[in-house]
């Protein structure tokens, strides 16, 4: 996707990452499927309240929540039903795996929600039998209750590797397929275990301190600081040290003083809907008029982006697995082994999404994974 093309969106992105960052999880209760000859079930959301939707679904709409690769995981691969995304997800898919795999995301309706507002006149021309959005959005649940439309709220706080399976698991209840992704879960936790295991190698006296760029504007940058964001919970799968210690908000943003003051061993630049840098523009060094040239990581060439994959690889995907085994193999290059890390992406995506990934697309998904890699 063009770089300016990321810049129309950067400020709605921003807003719905701060969304992400502050939402509470909810647990999955059993849906109640009542007799089978109602023409509405009951279900339970992330919200915990109970939400009646239709019996059979087959329009589906998407409220900001950055969901569609989950759904084509949960759907092998294709987007069946899907009417309508809100328009800064469908702008940021473009150019991404997930739009090869189902091209047909890229159609969907995007008239009622395009710079992260929800226009509910317009949502109910398109008629949707029941709409994701985010659980901690209360605004949005109100005025989607108000217009009678069915609404199933997905909690999106804490470890990605397991919101992932929660959407998942909320998806069996929303269309009735109770156990559906049993197995997929099954072989995505072992392989996130066996990522923690080969991570957890790297001695305590070498673990490596990491920045995670969120974003940058007007003389500061904002990074993954305290209580976590999703990039916190990567770097302990990771076996890393998050460098941004004293900070008091999930995206917390700092000064260029304060990040040579830390000076991390490693930089990742948060991809698609969050930052709109590449390594590259990193590691020139002057980043909105903030001399970082002297930085560690910089030096090292040590400089990642996590635009990888189906979507921004920090947000919950079913790609977790993956990324799992990659960001230790990025901070650790004691770790890498690059055939291994593409054999199992190819493998990971045949069994999650029925798809065979070519190697352009493979060059294409790690473009930006090793900045070695990056042509200067």
């Amino acid at each position: 996707m063009a770089h300016n093309r990321r810049l129309t969106t950067a400020a709605a992105f921003t807003a719905l990452a701060l969304m992400l960052a502050g939402c509470t999880p909810n647990s999955v209760e059993s849906a109640n499927a009542g007799d089978g000859s109602s023409t509405t079930r009951t279900i339970v959301d992330h919200t915990g309240k109970e939400v009646e939707i239709p019996a059979e679904i087959t329009r589906v709409a998407v409220d900001q929540i950055p969901i569609a690769s989950t759904y084509l995981a949960y759907f092998g691969g294709k987007a069946p039903h899907m009417v309508g995304m809100s328009k800064p997800v469908v702008t940021a898919l473009e150019g991404t795996v997930a739009a090869d795999i189902a091209p047909e995301l890229l159609e969907v309706d995007t008239s009622y929600s395009t710079e992260g507002d929800l226009n509910a006149e317009s949502l109910l021309e398109i008629d949707p039998d029941v709409v994701f959005y985010i659980a901690a959005n209360t605004e949005h649940g109100e005025l989607l209750k108000s217009a009678g439309i069915p609404a199933v709220g997905f909690a999106t706080q804490g470890d990605p590797a397991t919101v992932y399976t929660d959407w998942l698991r909320l998806l069996e209840q929303v269309f009735d397929e109770p156990g559906k992704m049993d197995e997929a879960i099954e072989y995505g936790q072992g392989l996130v275990q066996e990522a923690q295991q080969q991570n957890a190698s790297i001695p305590q006296a070498k673990r490596k301190d990491v920045l995670i760029f969120v974003r940058f504007g007007q003389g500061t940058a904002t990074v993954a600081g305290m209580p976590e964001f999703f990039g916190s919970h990567w770097l302990e799968t990771a076996n890393a040290e998050n460098v941004a210690v004293g900070t008091t908000e999930p995206l917390a943003q700092v000064s260029g003083e304060q990040i040579l003051e830390w000076d991390p061993d490693v930089v990742l630049v948060a991809g698609r809907g969050m930052s709109q840098l590449r390594p590259d523009e990193i590691l020139a060094g002057d980043v909105e008029g903030m001399d970082l040239s002297t930085l560690t990581a910089i030096q090292a060439k040590d400089v990642y982006s996590t635009d990888l994959g189906m979507w921004n690889w920090f947000t919950p995907s079913p790609d977790a697995p993956v990324i799992a085994h990659w960001i230790g193999q990025a901070i650790y290059p004691q770790l890498a082994d690059p055939a291994a890390l593409e054999d199992l992406t190819v493998d990971y995506y045949e069994r999650l999404y029925n798809y065979t990934l070519s190697d352009k697309e493979i060059d294409r998904i790690y473009e930006s994974a090793l900045s070695d890699d990056i042509e200067q």
